[in-house]
């Protein structure tokens, strides 16, 4: 047993040096400003969201958490979208049968499509951990998303657009839990969920997990991201360490999707420096860019089933 141990500890030891040289060998874009093209994705627009959800630590019950919550409702809705909050109360059983029970407040936000075969869904979380503010776990992604979706306009997709901004993330995958169960069989068909994350303040994007039978789905990422990085070794990892993400909730519910994250300035998470001012603009608008290039890509994608299971957004 101890051989064991020493062999497995070398081999994440291993894995840690392997990402650090593939962080090293990428770099994120440089950030847009606040009067860059509508069309565009702008970091400078997409801080100020920011520095709102991310003033200080907003964990799930807290007074700051219901700030935030109505924040992004009334952002949504600036961004032509009507959002609701959906509340529930959800159950999940984790790691060596360990449940863990809570009330929910989703935000979700829906755009239906002229003629839809499908549904992308984008999501990430607003929550923070009761230790630090969150700018980089979960603020840039939730504003990375209102700006993305305020630089979609409001021209018609073929597909339906929905914006899922889950709770509770940091208490067990609970939000992700309740939208799940939630489903339908229907309402899975033809759904692809991308989810953003982060696990530090900074570095480029890595799309580093993805449902199964991925060929399909993961030629489309490569063909519509701006600037597309993926690793398997990110990936493993990412198993290696003692987190998760709600696209695991996703996955066992047998919906296509993908992962993506980035985790450079790594002694910010989850403490006090994972402010506004310590977030590396440049990762903020690697997550925008590659949210906004996908959804315009497969929110009028034509095409047959995407992987092997429900996704065939077309």
């Amino acid at each position: 047993m101890l051989f064991r141990s020493w062999r497995s500890l070398g081999a994440l030891a291993l894995l840690v040096l392997v990402g650090a040289a593939i962080l090293l060998l990428h770099e994120p874009p440089a950030p847009l400003p606040a009067d860059a093209p509508a069309e565009s994705f702008s970091a400078g627009r997409a801080m100020a969201d920011v520095a709102v959800i991310a003033s200080a630590p907003h964990p799930p019950g807290s007074p700051a958490h219901a700030r935030v919550r109505d924040h992004l409702v009334a952002r949504l809705g600036d961004v032509g979208l009507d959002a609701r909050v959906e509340r529930a109360v959800a159950k999940r059983v984790g790691p060596g049968g360990l449940a863990r029970l809570g009330s929910v407040e989703n935000i979700v936000a829906t755009r239906p499509g002229t003629d839809p075969t499908g549904t992308l869904v984008l999501a990430a979380h607003y929550d923070s951990h009761v230790t630090g503010p969150g700018a980089g776990d979960d603020a840039a992604a939730v504003a990375a998303l209102v700006e993305a979706v305020r630089a979609l306009g409001d021209a018609p997709t073929r597909n339906t657009l929905v914006v899922l901004v889950t709770d509770a993330e940091e208490y067990g995958l609970l939000g992700a839990q309740a939208w799940a169960d939630a489903l339908g069989p229907g309402d899975r068909e033809g759904m692809v969920v991308l989810n953003f994350e982060a696990r530090g303040g900074g570095g480029p994007v890595f799309m580093f997990e993805t449902s199964d039978g991925n060929e399909r789905l993961v030629r489309e990422f490569a063909a519509a991201a701006p600037r597309p990085h993926a690793s398997s070794l990110m990936y493993s990892l990412y198993k290696a360490l003692p987190n998760d993400t709600d696209l695991s909730v996703f996955k066992r519910r047998g919906l296509a999707g993908l992962n993506f994250a980035f985790v450079g300035r790594l002694p910010h998470y989850h403490t006090a420096l994972d402010t506004p001012a310590n977030l590396d603009p440049r990762s903020l608008q690697h997550h925008g860019a590659s949210a906004l290039a996908l959804a315009r890509h497969l929110l009028d994608r034509k095409s047959t089933r995407l992987n092997s299971s429900h996704a065939n957004i077309s």
